[in-house]
């Protein structure tokens, strides 16, 4: 496939500058005005012709071969204009640093001292030389344009709250997920690791379907540790093994750790256990020499251990496991589950028109079943009329064979309709390698540097439509696997390797990734059109920068994605020259190279607009720097040995981003940091060296995001805050009563957003002039009032738009806590540690609140101040927390009830309200709690040190229906249309944790029968509970059975309760822990056969596990430990196959009867290949 040649935006560029240079008086006095007004128009009256151009040279030769003339030259343009818009500014400064007058204008205008003739002479026969060439190539077009084309429209969908948990993901594969399960759990292999390669075409799913296996709950519960490795492309051992010991160590970087290290670090990690191992995306395993060195290397993990590969390639899973044992083939979605991924994504609604569905369908089916392509191209389509829809059918889409597997040309079509500046923008990522994950601000900055970023407007910052970018391409499934923060804001991303394959396909030579593990070839792939260039991995042994400028003489980007050790000695001699080998750079990224020096040549780089030295050692940064001025964004973050900026760094009048973030050794910022008045983003976040800021920081009056968190907990913010009324993100404000900022500081901060957390930590201080009812962008507040407020706190309520409120603290004034009832858009809301509050204000009309935390109150009796009133106000029934999903009562020990009066409803003809939508619920700390709404739907509880009884009154509850969906949650009393449900029917997770206050608590209640959807019981410290059954056997979905510290408990050898254990035939994990009458397991657990696990400690008097475990073929692992009584291990121990651990620890008794070679258990335990026998 072609590359193409997009220079619109270049274009835009040297016309805005053009336009600012004549504008400037330094252009009249070098007096090169005219030549510089010719080249505009020049430029000017070829952009009218380059949209209609880029988008004709898919089809036409001729006219891509004059784009690729033409492109040459309009560099060169840009280079210069750049260039010279650069000296404008460098004089401009020099007057007046000197402190020119308008006398002293005039003289240097009529001597022209400040620019000699030969000067003049020499820019203005450089700005003919260019209009020349222009002017010929315009002249020699031989075809038709038309003038004036405007670009494609981009529409982009409103993204909701959950868009990037993309179920669509995931349509049509359950199927297959239940067959890799199957594999995983069921196959049978010689040795103890067996592979399942997963293989299909690109953009089938597969990293998907492994992603779902991997975290299911049943495979997250069965292996341990389980490892996911994203394979570098070149299939080198040294690389794999890295990524292994990464994804072991949890990211860890290897920089200083030997190959040795990293291969005995993993064998540690593997030893004994049962681990999965995920390779996602093998390409070049070209011999099986290379497969069995890194299977060797796993082989100290246990039988049963299992590997997943991803590959499109058959061959490669040959190679992996033989023709005998044949891969899992991934198939396209059928017609019937493709159309409902593209309907998903194509229309606003569900469409009603028969015309464009059946336009619809046979776009579909063009698709050909692949997932990436439909999401890909029915997002493109999203919202467009249906005479486009068929436009594209028609011209587009019938390029492509149904039956072409290849997936690009698909791909490509919806990369055709974008227009010209998010073409470049997308390009550009192919200088990042496969699978590698993409901080979105950083990509912005680059963005920005290489002047992607289309600005419809003088009022719109680069920044934002950066950001717009992004999204659009978001959209369309150019990028994926979005990581978002706590308010949904994109901060990471990464391509799928189709996308990134097109990416490298229309980029062509303009963008290169250099490999060091690629043969010499790599060599070949810069060419002069070059202007962009990754090196991954490092450079070769015979190489340096000198070998790529010989042949690309306007390289704009150089970008180290990794290094290897070797390289970066390497390197520093090729940086020392990169001023003369690569003069018109405006992107250097040397992050993670871990350089002690930075060169002064770098400050030579007048064109650098952006600079990433993160992840490098160096403890200061040469003089030379400030000379960059040009540089935007100079990235610091993680150079941890950082002891101090240059003094002069001030100089930097275009830097807009500093990010300063894990700068630990970093002990103060220069003064002259005040005079970089563009700056719009200072990173401190961590920089916990830091002791102040510059008492002048009010100067930075573009700055829009100062990031704090965990740098200011001892010190405070200067005075002057209050000046920069561009702020948006200021993470922590902290005030002292002696000095520094006080709240007042905070009165026209009013476009802040995001998040915001205030701390006052002594007595003294008022909350006037806060003003944060005036701060409606702001998302989240968390106030912590640890010392006494003079006022009420009036000035730090909140705006109503709030989503997030936590007080926390003794001392919080009476307006904060009334207000809260009137925030409509409140989602969360967290009270914690106030002193004297007696009552929680009323929060259950919130139509939003998603999360309700209550902690630390102690004076706290009931939660409500209002009398229970049946939730009716003026006749109405109104829904009872309609939206609450989590609720948390921790350590509130005087409560009684939710409210005053309000202890038992059983002998009144009034009921209970009950909340709609809660799922999680956890009591904490509440001994007196003995009434409070019921909460039928949940899916998770844990109560610990409470009552029980609101638990039981939940379970009687009778004639529920199930809970609301989106559309019917209008009260929680209503009869919605739901089917009848049993109460707690759906709850997954019980914990019951000191729950000694009910007599009647000695075995389960009844109502356990409603709990059949309960994955796991943990029962903890209940020391009235003596018997299991009956009520446990209702738990027909039981999992997982946790029983700790219940010193009555008995578990009795009865006939009745051994048939009753046959109930229970999903449990797999028992856990028995400090039960002191427990004296022997009962029998009957020999009829759940599908027990894998039982782990048995310090129950002091047991005596013996089980008598026969022969039908317990799935027992995968035994753990007794601090038993001393018992004596024997159970029969038919040494016939079960599927036993691959054993541990038994100071059991005396036992462990005698188990030494090697001479013990009598000893040919019953030998088979076991892991086995733990020790008596410490």
């Amino acid at each position: 496939m072609a590359w193409e040649v997009l220079l619109s935006s270049v274009a835009d560029v040297i016309i805005k500058q053009l336009g600012e240079a004549i504008e400037n008086e330094v252009a009249l006095l070098s007096g090169v005005e005219d030549e510089l007004q010719k080249l505009k128009d020049t430029v000017s009256t070829i952009k009218c012709v380059l949209a209609d151009a880029e988008k004709k040279q898919v089809q036409e030769e001729q006219i891509k071969t004059w784009l690729r003339r033409l492109e040459g030259v309009v560099y060169e343009a840009d280079d210069f204009v750049d260039e010279f818009s650069t000296d404008q500014t460098l004089r401009s400064q020099q007057e007046a640093m000197t402190g020119n007058t308008l006398a002293k204008k005039v003289r240097t205008f009529c001597c022209s001292t400040s620019f000699p003739l030969g000067f003049r002479h020499k820019m203005g026969r450089k700005i003919k030389d260019i209009r020349n060439k222009l002017d010929a190539i315009a002249n020699d077009r031989k075809f038709h344009l038309v003038t004036g084309l405007q670009e494609t429209e981009v529409v982009t969908a409103e993204w909701k709250d959950h868009s990037f948990q993309r179920e669509e993901d995931t349509i049509g594969r359950e199927d297959d997920k239940v067959e890799i399960k199957k594999r995983l759990f069921d196959m049978k292999t010689k040795e103890n690791i067996g592979v399942i390669p997963i293989v299909g075409v690109g953009g089938l799913g597969k990293t998907t379907l492994a992603q779902l296996v991997f975290n299911d709950e049943e495979v997250q519960r069965h292996f341990e540790p389980k490892l996911w490795v994203s394979v570098p492309k070149v299939f080198d051992l040294e690389l794999v093994v890295k990524e292994v010991f990464q994804s072991a160590r949890q990211g860890e970087r290897s920089t200083d750790i030997t190959l040795d290290q990293m291969q005995k670090d993993i064998r540690e990690k593997i030893k004994g256990k049962q681990f999965l191992l995920v390779l996602d995306d093998i390409w070049d395993l070209d011999n099986r020499e290379k497969w069995l060195s890194l299977e060797n290397l796993l082989r100290d993990g246990s039988s049963g251990s299992r590997i997943i590969v991803t590959t499109r390639d058959k061959e490669v899973a040959r190679i992996i496991n033989g023709p005998e044992e044949p891969p899992y083939i991934l198939e396209a979605l059928d017609d019937n589950k493709a159309w409902s991924l593209f309907e998903k994504l194509a229309f606003v609604q569900e469409p009603k028109d028969s015309i464009i569905v059946e336009i619809g369908k046979e776009i579909m089916k063009k698709c050909g079943g692949i997932p990436l392509v439909i999401r890909t191209i029915a997002s493109m389509l999203y919202s467009r009329h249906v005479d486009e829809w068929s436009s594209f059918k028609e011209k587009e889409l019938s390029t492509i064979s149904q039956y072409d597997k290849d997936i690009i040309p698909r791909l490509k079509l919806s990369y055709d309709h974008l227009p010209s500046h998010l073409k470049r923008c997308f390009a550009y990522c192919s200088l990042f390698p496969k699978n590698h994950i993409i901080d979105v601000k950083k990509l912005i900055n680059l963005w920005m540097a290489q002047g992607f970023i289309k600005l419809s407007n003088h009022q719109e910052r680069p920044e934002d439509m950066g950001y717009q970018h992004f999204t659009d391409l978001l959209y369309r499934s150019f990028f994926e696997k979005v990581v978002t923060d706590h308010f949904l804001n994109k901060t990471k991303c990464k391509m799928h390797d189709c996308m990134h394959d097109l990416a490298m396909s229309v980029a062509g030579p303009q963008c290169v990734m250099l490999n060091l593990n690629v043969a010499a070839a790599d060599d070949d792939k810069i060419e002069t059109t070059t202007h962009h260039m990754s090196i991954n991995f490092g450079l070769r042994d015979h190489q340096s920068f000198a070998d790529f400028s010989v042949r690309a003489k306007r390289i704009r980007t150089i970008l180290f994605n990794k290094c290897s050790y070797s390289s970066m000695l390497r390197l520093g001699n090729s940086l020392d020259k990169i001023d003369l080998q690569f003069k018109f750079l405006r992107t250097l990224g040397l992050s993670g190279l871990w350089r002690k020096t930075v060169p002064d040549s770098i400050g030579r780089l007048k064109h650098l607009r952006c600079l990433d030295l993160s992840f490098n050692s160096m403890k200061v940064l040469p003089e030379s720097i400030v000379n960059l001025h040009n540089l935007q964004t100079l990235d610091l973050s993680f150079c941890i040995s950082l002891e101090a900026l240059p003094d002069s760094i001030g100089r930097l009048k275009h830097l807009r981003y500093l990010d300063l973030s894990c700068c630990e050794s970093l002990e103060a910022l220069p003064d002259s940091i005040v005079n970089l008045h563009n700056l719009q983003t200072l990173d401190l976040t961590y920089c916990g060296s830091l002791e102040a800021l510059p008492v002048d920081i009010w100067k930075l009056v573009n700055l829009r995001h100062l990031y704090t968190g965990m740098t200011f907990e001892q010190i405070h913010l200067p005075r002057g805050l209050s000046q920069l009324t561009n702020l948006q993100a200021l993470t922590k404000f902290l005030v002292k009563a002696e000095h520094g900022s006080q709240l007042n500081e905070l009165r026209d901060l009013n476009n802040l957003r995001g998040h915001l957390t205030i701390r006052v930590h002594e007595d003294g201080i008022k909350s006037e002039g806060a003003n944060l009812k005036s701060k409606q962008h702001l998302q989240s507040i968390e106030l912590w009032i640890d010392g006494k407020m003079v006022d009420d706190c009036g000035d730090l309520v909140p705006h109503s738009n709030i989503k997030s409120f936590t007080l926390c603290g003794p001392y919080p004034g009476a307006a904060l806590l009334n207000c809260v009832p009137s925030l409509k858009n409140l989602v969360e809301f967290k009270l914690s540690g106030h002193k004297d509050c007696q009552y929680i204000a009323a929060l259950n009309h919130l139509p939003h609140l998603r999360v309700l935390q209550l902690w630390y109150l102690a004076a706290v009796e009931y939660i409500s101040s209002d009398e229970y009133d049946d939730n009716v106000v003026d006749g109405n029934l109104l829904p009872f927390f309609p939206s609450l999903q989590r609720l948390f009562l921790i350590d509130i020990p005087n409560l009684k009830g939710w409210w005053k009066g309000v202890e038992n409803t059983e002998n009144t003809s009034r009921s209970l309200p009950f909340f709609p939508c809660l799922s999680e619920l956890e009591i904490y700390g509440c001994p007196n709690l003995i009434c409070m709404p019921l909460f039928p739907y949940l899916q998770e509880l844990r109560l610990q040190g409470t009552r029980i009884k609101p638990f039981q009154q939940t379970l009687m509850m009778k004639n529920i229906v199930g809970p609301p969906t989106s559309s019917d949650k209008a009260s929680s009393s209503s009869s919605a249309s739901s089917a009848a449900l049993l109460p707690l029917s759906t709850l997954k997770i019980l914990t019951i944790d000191d729950i000694d206050d009910i007599h009647e608590l000695q075995y389960f209640p009844d109502g356990f029968i409603t709990l059949t959807s309960l994955k796991k019981l943990s029962i903890v410290n209940c020391s009235k509970l003596k018997y299991l059954f009956p009520g446990l056997h209702h738990l027909i979905s039981l999992q997982q059975l946790d029983i700790h510290d219940c010193k009555e408990l008995e578990m009795p050898n009865e006939d009745s309760d051994a048939i009753l254990w046959r109930h229970l035939q999903s449990l797999s994990i028992l856990s028995l822990y400090k039960l002191p009458k427990l004296v022997a397991l009962p029998e009957g657990l020999q009829q759940v056969t599908s027990l894998q696990e039982i782990i048995i400690f310090n129950c002091e008097i047991l005596e013996a596990v089980l008598e026969c475990v022969k039908s317990l073929k799935s027992l995968r692992r035994l753990v007794i430990k601090d038993c001393p009584s018992l004596m024997c291990l159970p029969e038919g121990i040494d016939g079960l196959t599927s036993l691959k651990n054993l541990e038994i620890v100071r059991c005396p008794i036992l462990l005698e009867k188990c030494l090697e070679d001479t013990g009598e258990y000893w040919p019953m335990i030998s088979h076991i290949k892991n086995r733990r026998l020790v008596d410490f």
